[in-house]
Protein backbone atom coordinates (compact mmCIF):
# COMPACT_ATOMS: atom_id res chain seq x y z
CA UNK A 1 0.00 0.00 0.00
CA UNK A 2 1.09 3.56 -0.62
CA UNK A 3 -0.83 6.00 1.59
CA UNK A 4 0.70 9.47 1.50
CA UNK A 5 3.28 8.29 -1.03
CA UNK A 6 5.15 5.91 1.32
CA UNK A 7 5.10 2.13 1.26
CA UNK A 8 3.25 0.70 4.27
CA UNK A 9 2.99 -3.04 4.81
CA UNK A 10 -0.21 -4.70 6.03
CA UNK A 11 1.66 -5.76 9.17
CA UNK A 12 2.36 -2.10 10.00
CA UNK A 13 -1.31 -1.24 9.48
CA UNK A 14 -2.38 -4.10 11.75
CA UNK A 15 0.13 -3.06 14.42
CA UNK A 16 -1.07 0.55 14.27
CA UNK A 17 -4.71 -0.57 14.54
CA UNK A 18 -3.88 -2.81 17.51
CA UNK A 19 -2.13 0.13 19.18
CA UNK A 20 -5.19 2.31 18.68
CA UNK A 21 -7.46 -0.38 20.16
CA UNK A 22 -5.13 -0.79 23.15
CA UNK A 23 -4.96 2.97 23.71
CA UNK A 24 -8.74 3.28 23.46
CA UNK A 25 -9.37 0.40 25.86
CA UNK A 26 -6.90 1.80 28.39
CA UNK A 27 -8.43 5.27 28.17
CA UNK A 28 -11.93 3.85 28.63
CA UNK A 29 -10.80 1.75 31.62
CA UNK A 30 -9.21 4.77 33.33
CA UNK A 31 -12.34 6.84 32.67
CA UNK A 32 -14.56 4.10 34.11
CA UNK A 33 -12.34 3.75 37.20
CA UNK A 34 -12.47 7.49 37.87
CA UNK A 35 -16.25 7.50 37.40
CA UNK A 36 -16.73 4.55 39.79
CA UNK A 37 -14.56 6.15 42.48
CA UNK A 38 -16.81 9.21 42.84
CA UNK A 39 -18.47 7.63 45.89
CA UNK A 40 -16.43 7.12 49.07
CA UNK A 41 -15.79 3.51 50.10
CA UNK A 42 -18.28 1.88 52.46
CA UNK A 43 -17.41 0.83 56.00
CA UNK A 44 -17.35 -2.84 54.92
CA UNK A 45 -14.93 -2.06 52.08
CA UNK A 46 -12.62 -0.16 54.45
CA UNK A 47 -12.66 -3.02 56.97
CA UNK A 48 -11.93 -5.57 54.23
CA UNK A 49 -9.04 -3.42 52.99
CA UNK A 50 -7.67 -3.11 56.53
CA UNK A 51 -7.78 -6.89 57.01
CA UNK A 52 -6.18 -7.45 53.61
CA UNK A 53 -3.32 -5.00 54.20
CA UNK A 54 -2.56 -6.16 57.76
CA UNK A 55 0.36 -8.64 57.73
CA UNK A 56 -0.60 -12.23 58.49
CA UNK A 57 1.67 -12.45 61.55
CA UNK A 58 -0.04 -9.44 63.12
CA UNK A 59 -3.49 -10.91 62.43
CA UNK A 60 -2.57 -14.24 64.07
CA UNK A 61 -1.05 -12.50 67.07
CA UNK A 62 -4.29 -10.58 67.58
CA UNK A 63 -6.29 -13.80 67.60
CA UNK A 64 -4.00 -16.16 69.51
CA UNK A 65 -1.64 -13.84 71.36
CA UNK A 66 2.11 -13.43 70.86
CA UNK A 67 3.06 -16.53 72.91
CA UNK A 68 0.67 -18.99 71.32
CA UNK A 69 2.11 -22.15 69.78
CA UNK A 70 -0.23 -21.91 66.80
CA UNK A 71 1.72 -19.12 65.04
CA UNK A 72 4.75 -21.29 64.41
Amino acid sequence: MRPLGKHVSPRQVALFAAGLVFFGATTYDVHRSIKNNDQPPTREQMEALQVYTTPRSVRTNRIHGPWSCSNV
